[in-house]
């Protein structure tokens, strides 16, 4: 009777100190953690999507309006992008095109054409937020990637587990990267949340909610909320958008959309 309670307190004790030693359940595993090796994991996750086709539906919020409406998705990386804006009866009422060479958008706001690496403005394409941003940032907003590859800068950044992800944070010390953070699901190596400072000196955070499934052999996020000061634009992608798929070069100029609508709509 004595060796079987012994038998029973050495089990318990046996367990008791696994179970103190295991990683709690939710907690991002950091024993491989290597910032050098999760970045490049995560440029691979980002790089195996290159083109992109769908719609979307945008909701844009700031502190005194609200805006609703569908969007006509067509990038292909680096720089080609198509975004149309359509009312509810379908006809264009916004447009925004970057050919590699040009930048030309057409909306109620602007109606102007620019160098394909120019700046412009985002509130052009979404009204309300004051962002000068450039066509490639923008295709890797609309494509699921962070819109400014924060982690290119040769300091490494420092790992730590949050809320049962993998945190990469830059030192805000003299690195040109500082202030940047960014949580990576340890499992896939998706990037589920970024945090970075933005030109003029505000601060913006993307959230992705992804589709629950791969789409066309890859993860895409279906949802994307890009925030800062204030102002938030959601955009949400109907179920069959089409990754890598062939993409016809004359859809990122405007005559298409002026021919399909009519210029009055832009007008």
């Amino acid at each position: 009777m004595k060796n079987e309670r012994y038998y029973i307190y050495s089990v318990f004790l046996i367990l008791l100190l696994a179970s103190s030693c295991a990683k709690k359940a939710g907690e991002a595993d950091l024993t491989r953690a290597d910032a050098g090796e999760i970045i490049d994991k995560v440029e691979l996750y980002e790089g195996s999507v290159r083109s992109v086709k769908g719609l979307a539906r945008v909701r844009i919020e700031t502190d005194s309006d609200k805006v609703s409406y569908t969007q006509v998705t067509v990038a292909e990386s680096p720089d080609l992008i198509r975004l149309e804006a359509l009312n509810p009866f379908g006809s264009t009422v916004g447009f925004i095109s970057s050919d590699g060479n040009q930048i030309y958008i057409i909306s109620s706001s602007e109606r102007g054409v620019y160098d394909a690496g120019e700046e412009f403005d985002l509130s052009y394409v979404y009204p309300g937020l004051d962002i000068r941003i450039t066509a490639e940032s923008l295709v890797s907003l609309v494509m699921g990637r962070l819109p400014y590859r924060i982690y290119d800068t040769e300091e490494k950044p420092a790992v730590s587990a949050d809320a049962g992800l993998i945190k990469l944070a830059w030192s805000g010390d003299g690195n040109p990267a500082g202030g940047n953070a960014m949580w990576v699901n340890s499992s896939n190596f998706r990037v589920e949340r970024a945090v970075f400072p933005l030109g003029n000196g505000e601060r913006a955070s993307l959230y992705y909610e992804y589709f629950d499934g791969l789409v066309d052999g890859h993860y895409f996020p279906r949802k994307i909320d890009f925030e800062t000061g204030g102002l938030s634009i959601r955009i949400v992608y109907e179920p069959g958008v089409e990754l890598n798929g062939g993409v016809d070069k004359a859809l990122f100029t405007p005559q298409a959309a002026i021919e399909k609508s009519g210029a009055q709509n832009y007008n």
